[in-house]
């Protein structure tokens, strides 16, 4: 028998008590706390505060099996969740994953389920920055039940220039859950302040005939309505109150130029859209032919002038200020 099978054969045969793992606990303990444990508690005080839990939180490391294993505790020994509340531990808990993702380049794409239970309206908006950061460099999935939260999502995606695609998921009628719809979220209004979701639309009824064109103008011509509704809040009033927010904007009411034949062609261009989506039982002489999409095409070019005109700020439409005026003023 060759020495090698021999060898085999001997440790094959041993007691597993007689196998001691000690040593090469010891050793990966020592390279972790050598290696590992800096950088991650550095990384993890710059994690708690871009989640604004700036909190005494320590990292220690024991060896188990041959693995060693990491924890967090508070400055004196304590477990978390002897001293802190449970939004603070949440965050704390969101801190380290997202330092293990970071430190880790095996790491791809990261789901997060309602990342934000528990945390008041501040944290909220300072988890959100930070996993809209995180979503630069790699695919991040985030479930939530909480609007307000989706809202600072978008509005962070917003504010970094990066893409933010929303599925609305819920129950049918009938109580089945797992219900989505695509790309389609009532808190995602950042995707209706342009036309871009009709002019898509438009596009896709060109290129169908029949019932299906006649569905796909009137889904359209709803879009068109809910950038009408967005209008109001963001280029009209000038985010002074924002939807699905309590934060109202005060120092922005110096930029809302009312405009009253602005308002009176919203109006009345709402009014128009919804006739085209809610058509009442009218004889066949005043219901007129179905739309085409002519119709949304014209629609869409007038949603845009209106856009045009609500984002122009009060200053712009100000008379100037001649010198002698300002003089004797």
């Amino acid at each position: 028998m060759l020495p090698t099978a021999r060898w085999v054969q001997k440790a094959s045969g041993a007691p597993r008590r007689s196998l001691n793992p000690r040593p090469l606990t010891d050793k990966e303990t020592e390279l972790f706390q050598a290696v590992i444990a800096e950088d991650y508690k550095k990384q993890l005080r710059e994690e708690c505060a871009a989640l604004d839990c700036n909190l005494p939180v320590e990292l220690s490391a024991r060896g188990e099996r041959g693995q060693t294993i990491r924890s967090l505790t508070i400055k004196g020994g304590h477990s978390p969740n002897e001293i802190l509340s449970e939004g603070e531990q949440r965050a704390v808990a969101l801190a380290d994953f997202l330092t293990e993702v970071g430190l880790n380049p095996a790491n791809a794409g990261i789901v997060l389920d309602d990342p934000v239970t528990s945390q008041d309206h501040q944290r909220k908006d300072h988890i959100a920055r930070r996993i809209v950061r995180e979503a630069t460099v790699r695919q991040v999935i985030v479930f939530t039940h909480d609007l307000v939260f989706l809202t600072m999502l978008a509005a962070a995606t917003e504010d970094s220039g990066a893409e933010m695609l929303a599925h609305w998921i819920e129950r049918d009628g009938k109580g089945r859950p797992g219900q989505i719809s695509l790309d389609d979220c009532p808190a995602t209004t950042p995707q209706y302040r342009t036309t871009m979701k009709a002019q898509n639309t438009l596009q896709d009824a060109k290129a169908s005939v029949g019932s299906k064109r006649l569905e796909l103008i009137q889904r359209g011509m709803g879009e068109l309505r809910r950038t009408i509704e967005e209008i109001v809040p963001h280029h009209l009033l000038k985010q002074v109150v924002t939807r699905w927010s309590d934060r109202i904007m005060v120092t922005g009411l110096k930029k809302i130029g009312w405009d009253d034949g602005l308002v009176s062609e919203m109006i009345d261009t709402f009014a128009q859209l919804s006739a085209y989506i809610e058509p009442h039982s009218h004889t066949e002489e005043k219901s007129g032919a179905p739309p085409d999409p002519k119709d949304l095409e014209s629609m869409i070019a007038r949603v845009e002038g209106l856009i045009k005109r609500a984002k122009a700020d009060k200053e712009s439409r100000r008379e100037p200020t001649s010198p002698l005026r300002a003089q004797s003023f």
